[in-house]
């Protein structure tokens, strides 16, 4: 019995010391300031700026007006709101700006389908760039004039850095810590490494072409990582834009922690499954920023692990001819990269208090691991903010 757990034991180690050594090796790397700058250019990419909006009057309005500060020439972009499920104030609102609105007529309410609906309804003649937006981000004026310039470059496909705007709640607090380690981690981290940065959902920009072609073949609540794996199918290198920045409003509260993870799970676990059909052609073909991916999406949550290696450390104590110094070492490893990733900024007061709500947030992830399933066949909408539907 002492053999069965020593080699468990070893098993799971070596499992644990790949996935913290990937966490450490990248947080160091982003450390390395090696941000993209691309050269000035004159305006002349078209941008179809796309924001799909369930039940979202109460931050859509702020959204909008801040994107129409944008100092870019205004026949160069079109805004455009697929409007789900909103008040017919808003919508009069949205239209009294020039904002052109469609009114989906889907029956699988998703993210994807709202995508698919929109670049359905436009022209593409008359666009070079399309611009994904959350309802709730805010932009700085500057926003698409940078974007103008990778895509004068050449670029395909850009992720620019989103940040917290709210830390009201200790939920909100850490999730925008949470992040900004994955900015750290996945995108610049992996761009000073010569990798292609990690999607995040919005903030994003690709050709509006290879957009279209490919978001026809979406339908789950997991876009940005199925439109990730198409990008590393066809070598589109994803460049991060760490100084232009999105505000994005982090959730508030556990429940809708739980929901939300229980979403990205589900299309984690679905597009990892598809990718790593395409190890063997990755190999051959030499396509690594595809099997560093593969590998990325074999992890389980930050927190998880945050759980699972102290739980490891502790059950080594009690079993014979198993080492415990090991996994000690393996936990100091893991915070001193979560460290390292974490911005200056957040190192405060409020951040050792927050931390003693990780084991309720553990809780919740490991409910959203059982429950993931759910986040795959319906439709989860996280809300923002104080909603003004009565039923909501």
């Amino acid at each position: 019995m002492a053999t069965f757990f020593w080699y468990i034991d070893i098993i799971l180690f070596i499992l644990f010391f790949l996935w913290v050594s990937y966490v450490f090796m990248f947080a160091c790397a982003s450390r390395l300031k090696k941000t993209v700058h691309p050269p000035h250019a004159d305006p002349q990419t078209r941008f179809a700026v796309l924001f799909p909006a369930y039940r979202e009057d109460n931050v859509i309005k702020e959204s909008i007006g801040a994107f129409m500060k944008s100092d870019y020439p205004s026949e160069l972009y079109e805004i455009v709101v697929i409007s789900d499920g909103m008040l017919e104030e808003t919508n009069t609102y949205l239209t009294s700006l020039g904002i052109q609105i469609l009114y989906p007529t889907y029956n699988k309410r998703s993210k994807a389908a709202a995508l698919r609906f929109a670049v359905s309804q436009l022209d593409s003649a008359r666009f070079d760039a399309v611009v994904i937006m959350d309802a709730d981000n805010i932009i700085k004026s500057d926003f698409l004039k940078r974007l103008n310039n990778t895509f004068v470059q050449g670029t395909h496909a850009v992720q620019t850095h989103r940040i917290a705007k709210n830390n009201e709640t200790t939920t909100a607090f850490l999730d925008g810590i949470s992040e900004e380690i994955n900015n750290a981690i996945f995108r610049l981290g992996h761009i000073n490494l010569g990798l292609p940065s990690a999607l995040i959902g919005s903030g994003m920009a690709f050709d509006f072409d290879w957009f279209a072609n490919k978001i026809k073949l979406i339908d789950s609540t997991g876009e940005d990582k199925l439109l990730e794996y198409y990008l590393l199918v066809d070598r589109i290198h994803t460049i991060y834009l760490d100084d232009v920045e999105v505000l994005d409003e982090k959730i508030q509260h556990t429940k809708s922690f739980s929901n939300q993870r229980s979403r990205w799970i589900a299309s984690q676990i679905d597009v990892f499954k598809l990718a790593v059909t395409k190890c063997k052609d990755a190999l051959l073909q030499g396509n690594w920023p595809l099997l560093d991916k593969i590998f990325q999406w074999s992890m389980p949550p930050r927190i998880i692990m945050l759980g699972l290696i102290p739980l490891f450390l502790l059950c080594s104590l009690f079993i014979s001819d198993v080492s415990s110094y090991k996994w000690l070492f393996l936990f100091i490893l893991y915070l001193s990269g979560l460290a390292i990733a974490i911005p200056a900024k957040y190192y405060t007061k409020q951040l050792w208090i927050a931390m003693l709500s990780l084991p309720r947030l553990f809780i919740a992830m490991v409910s959203s691991i059982l429950h993931f399933r759910s986040g795959r066949k319906t439709f989860i909408h996280t809300t923002h903010g104080k909603p003004p539907h009565k039923n909501e």
